[in-house]
């Protein structure tokens, strides 16, 4: 299975011959996403939503970060029906931090507070 770096998908982002397929669920992608990706959780990606995809076009696959399996499953289950298909493994915390253009509900600073940083306990100041 092949990856794609943030490097890499930053350029060919808005490209017509990409799609970016977020496989997070529905809650994740409302508040944040790579600008222009579509959302296609795993299951349903599997289930039959696969058939929604253009074979002619490049398919890039994401999900959270590089500790998230998904989007590489859900690469080499794309792969199988015979896709040309990337998983991005930085997923959208990688995305996030590096600044490159997201839509959704929360800034790239405000999930990142939300989704890394919730259990930890702010110190005081001085």
């Amino acid at each position: 299975m092949e990856t794609i770096t943030k490097q890499e998908l930053s350029t060919k982002l808005g490209s017509p011959g990409v799609v970016v397929v977020n496989v997070l669920e529905p809650e994740t992608y409302d508040k944040i996403h790579i600008k222009g990706s579509i959302s296609i959780p795993g299951g349903q990606l599997q289930a039959g939503r696969w058939k929604e995809l253009d074979k002619s076009k490049e398919v890039v696959t994401h999900c959270s970060s590089y500790t998230c399996n998904a989007s590489r499953e859900a690469a080499e289950f794309l792969a199988k029906q015979g896709y040309n298909v990337r998983a991005y493994e930085g997923g959208m915390k990688e995305w996030a931090e590096s600044g490159l253009p997201t839509e959704g509900r929360l800034s790239p600073q405000q999930w990142l507070a939300e989704k890394y940083r919730q259990s930890q306990t702010m110190a005081a100041p001085a």
